[in-house]
């Protein structure tokens, strides 16, 4: 029976480093068993702390990889380097991953293990100390380091002070040979391969490159070419740290001739050795390795930050190119001539699968109807926005190069610009529903939309010059933050759909404030409750200028009591206070302008600022109930506007639907929720819209 395939993914990466990654901003990988296992407490902190300071000192981003009881971990915090520089851990190259995750231990990662983690983070750049090799004897012990076969698959460069001169320097330049990867040594032509502890190891180089902007030209032109090999980029160490030679290669000598006697080989030979280079230097050694270590990353610090510059000069060529190629015909539909649209939407899109299953047991498969379709929260806001009449409307998201981001182009029928980002898998949802179409359970994997980079969103809203932009949590926090920037830069109002209970807590970033505040959030209640309960988190409640945004806007005890009030004449609000509804929407008031919650088949609650109309409940025949206070403040509940005759298929996208709907009629009139009437036609047509879709 052939096993199913899965693409499960326990990688960490964290914030900084995905967000420099995804706007191409220059990072600098590191390896971590220098702290485990190099150097002693506390020197091994204090190392680790000043290399990434360096790195950051030169305009790049530092990000040390490590296991952390069993997780992969690309971009340390300062505890994971405490807890790794105090705790017991083991070496982590290729084969030993796996073991390290099942059993959830502290890892160092070797040279493999930091260029696996590299590769899977999408960084180019690697500083390490020396490197491994073939050991003396290797012909006949076969002790040949697993770096180099992680050179010769892994498209990762490797910024070092050569390969560690206890090793078969010759062998090792014939066995990388062998495996096609690129060695060059950083100096004039006729430069040999560095010692590790020596700058002239008495190896020649094939090749040599004369400064870092020369280093990153080699990584790019062999990623244009897709190679999918590693580069080793030699360094040699710095003439004031580099030991003598002759004597160094002495107490090589002289030691391995002692672990050849005491029988020492293996993984046990290295650190044999490298201790008494330690005892002959008194100590020296060590103090040049970590001097190495600093110099190799301050020369990858530049590389990468060449590499970003190409990169990003060749990108636009790219695109004028494209642009220049492009057929006369566009590829998608056009509704105007002026490239200028009224509303855009900024977020998810993916392939999204459908399964019906006529029994849900858990923990079995059940027979299921299947099907498949374009989806993502934001593509699915954007159709239903664009099926329900608006005209004005463009989509922006990105897909990957592959099979499923080709099928996406192909079928996709509205505006929209795409972003294509190289080794990123296109997005992907599958739910699982039983036999009524209620959801049981889904899966997203939707990360490829974090890498969604500033220049282009900022280049995709200038040209369109929206009046509305619309956007769904799956996005990064800096984006949003960033987006959010830009209200005022490009004088549009902010609408953000929260999709998920762990997403809706983007909404709480840390430059929201209430002197510019988003312009409207469509959470459930669910989701209402998860930002009201992060931003407590966060603190934003505890900000100087909340309390007094909840005095100027008339949300005090009045406002309680008017509601106590409606909820005597009318039971079924009691659900508004006893649930926290009214208490959490009215305490984000001062952050988001409107708030239209989606409560199932309770219909919507909205809640808003700054309405045009007298103080009083007012008369609005659409909605149960109506209250305005006289500072502006609204509270209104819009029961659905039809009951369906029986339990829907599939209540899925109704929520999107109600979005899109929404999104047109701001976009036609953006003070459409001020007005009463024009707010009641808007929030009616919304929920007819999403009921419509679920029948």
């Amino acid at each position: 029976m052939r096993r199913a395939s899965r693409n499960i993914s326990s990688l960490l990466v964290s914030e900084e480093v995905r967000h420099a990654v995804a706007n191409n901003k220059p990072v600098v990988s590191l390896e971590s068993t220098i702290i485990t296992h190099g150097l002693p407490y506390p020197q091994n902190l204090e190392m680790a702390k000043r290399v990434e300071s360096e790195i950051r000192e030169l305009g790049a981003i530092p990000a040390t990889t490590a296991f952390i009881n069993g997780t992969p971990k690309v971009g340390l915090s300062l505890s994971d380097l405490e807890l790794l520089a105090t705790s017991e851990a083991v070496k982590v190259s290729r084969r030993d991953i796996p073991y390290v995750m099942a059993n959830k231990l502290h890892g160092g990662t070797t040279i493999s293990g930091t260029m696996i983690l590299s590769h899977k983070s999408a960084i180019r750049v690697f500083a390490t100390g020396g490197l491994g090799g073939v050991h003396r004897h290797g012909e006949t012990t076969m002790d040949v380091s697993a770096d180099l076969d992680e050179l010769g698959r892994t498209p990762v460069a490797v910024v070092c002070a050569g390969p560690k001169s206890i090793l078969d320097i010759e062998r090792t330049m014939e066995y990388l040979e062998t495996k096609g990867v690129f060695v060059g040594t950083m100096g004039p032509p006729g430069t040999n391969i560095p010692g590790f502890y020596t700058r002239d190891s008495g190896v020649g180089c094939v090749h040599n490159f004369s400064t870092t902007q020369e280093a990153a030209m080699i990584i790019n032109e062999a990623d244009n070419m897709q190679l999918e090999t590693g580069q080793l980029l030699c360094i040699p160490p710095p003439e004031e740290v580099a030991l003598d030679p002759s004597f160094i290669n002495g107490v090589i000598e002289a030691a391995n001739e002692e672990a050849l006697v005491k029988g020492i080989k293996g993984k046990e030979l290295t650190p044999f050795l490298l201790s008494k280079i330690a005892q002959a230097t008194k100590g020296v050694s060590v103090k040049s390795n970590v001097e190495f270590v600093l110099n190799n990353s301050r020369k990858a610090a530049e590389i990468s930050k060449h590499l970003t510059k190409i990169r990003s000069t060749q990108m636009k060529a790219e695109q004028s190119y494209r642009a220049a190629s492009a057929p006369v015909t566009p590829t998608t539909p056009k509704t105007n001539d002026t490239g200028k649209y009224n509303t855009v939407v900024i977020g998810s899109i993916a392939l999204d699968t459908y399964a019906k299953l006529s029994d849900v047991v858990m923990g079995d498969s059940s027979p299921a109807t299947v099907t498949s379709s374009i989806g993502g929260v934001g593509y699915n806001v954007a159709l239903a926005s664009a099926s329900n009449g608006n005209e004005s409307l463009k989509f922006v998201s990105i897909i990957g190069q592959d099979v499923q981001g080709q099928k996406i182009e192909e079928s996709i029928s509205i505006p929209h610009d795409l972003a294509k980002q190289p080794g990123e898998k296109t997005g992907q949802y599958i739910s699982f529903h039983d036999s009524s179409g209620a959801l049981v359970i889904a899966g997203a994997d939707m990360g490829i939309v974090e890498s969604l980079s500033f220049e282009f969103v900022e280049r995709a809203l200038t040209a369109a010059s929206p009046r509305v932009v619309l956007v769904d949590c799956n996005i990064s926090r800096e984006m949003l933050s960033f987006i959010y920037k830009l209200q005022k830069k490009l004088d549009f109002r902010l609408t953000i759909e929260p999709t998920s209970l762990p997403k809706a807590k983007k909404v709480a970033f840390d430059q929201l404030s209430s002197k510019n505040p988003i312009f409207l959030v469509t959470p459930t209640v669910a989701e209402l409750e998860s930002m009201y309960r992060h931003m407590d988190e966060c603190g934003k409640f505890d900000v100087e200028d909340w309390f007094p945004s909840l005095d100027r806007l008339g949300i005090d005890s009045s406002l309680r009591a008017r509601v106590e009030a409606l909820v005597r004449r009318v039971p079924f609000y009691k659900s508004l206070l006893s649930r926290g509804i009214m208490q959490m929407a009215t305490s984000l008031l001062p952050f988001i302008e409107n708030i239209v919650v989606k409560d199932g088949a309770n219909g919507v609650y909205v809640f808003s600022r700054g309405v045009g109309v007298e103080g009083g409940d007012a008369v609005n025949s659409e909605a149960q109930f109506s209250l305005v206070t006289p500072d502006g403040i609204l509270l209104e509940h819009y029961d659905v506007p039809e009951k369906l005759e029986k339990d829907p298929e599939n209540v899925t996208g109704a929520g999107d639907t109600l979005a899109g709907v929404l999104l047109k009629g701001l976009g036609e009139d953006p003070d459409a929720l001020l007005d009463q009437k024009s707010r009641a036609a808007l929030i009616m047509a919304a929920q007819r819209a999403a009921i419509e879709k679920i029948r």
